[in-house]
């Protein structure tokens, strides 16, 4: 059964309203009609609908069932350089489907100026409409959020807002495992950091370090971008016992 993603607040009276694109993709994709059913979710609780009424660029939906959502523990949040092609994209879709619900976009040092400069405000659109599509599809219960690209001193200055953060460094020695790591920190809002395409630079790894973060190392092989990205929330799932 479909599954539709709304905000705290889009429950009224126990109806509630779809509009443009949700109700649209309802309609003209799924070719729901008067009197379906579907799952509606608002990050704490998930509820049973049937469609009451289908106009112009709406559908109205009245409240069958309400059940809170229970969450085994909060997933990390993924700070990710910004990557060429579509391999960005690629790390959203899929860490939406593994259960990221927030991303944070960075420019490093060897991050590559021509894809840094063309994420417009379009593009950036673009990676939030993907992230939610990805959450639909695949059953999560949160909107996901991809916030605006950042520099990386920018985004150490956040890191205070975390209680504790994994950076991930291919030169950093293999002792220093995710699982040995991972034993030792507070995972109640955690932030994973991984890199461009050329890696940190010796320099940035020693700012990240001075502002809080602890270095990790996923073993001796070099992974691409990408691949570190999915392998980090996988493991911290994993060990958060949301896998």
């Amino acid at each position: 059964m479909a599954q539709f993603l709304i905000t705290p607040d889009a429950v009224t009276d126990g109806t509630v309203t779809l509009h443009g694109d949700e109700a649209k993709h309802l309609v003209k994709v799924l070719r729901h009609k008067v009197g379906d059913t579907l799952f509606l979710s608002d990050g704490k609780n998930q509820y049973k609908a049937k469609i009451t009424d289908i106009g112009f660029k709406e559908a109205s939906l009245k409240i069958l069932e309400q059940h809170a959502f229970v969450q085994k523990a909060k997933p990390p949040t993924l700070a990710i350089s910004l990557l060429k092609h579509d391999h960005f994209e690629l790390v959203l879709q899929k860490g939406v489907e593994l259960g990221v619900v927030e991303f944070l976009p960075f420019i490093s040092e060897r991050t590559i100026p021509h894809y840094h400069e063309s994420a417009t405000p379009k593009k950036l659109e673009r990676f939030q409409k993907i992230a939610r599509e990805a959450a639909k599809q695949s059953g999560g219960v949160v909107i996901p959020k991809v916030h605006a690209l950042r520099t990386w001193q920018s985004l150490l200055q956040n890191l205070k807002d975390f209680s504790d953060t994994l950076l991930f460094w291919e030169e950093e020695e293999e002792a220093h495992t995710f699982h040995s790591i991972f034993k030792g920190i507070d995972s109640s809002q955690l932030l994973l950091v991984v890199g461009p395409e050329g890696g940190f630079t010796k320099a940035e790894v020693m700012q990240a370090e001075k502002a809080g973060a602890k270095r990790a190392s996923l073993g001796q092989q070099i992974l691409k971008c990408e691949t570190a990205a999915l392998v980090t929330i996988t493991l911290c799932q994993y060990e958060l016992g949301n896998i």
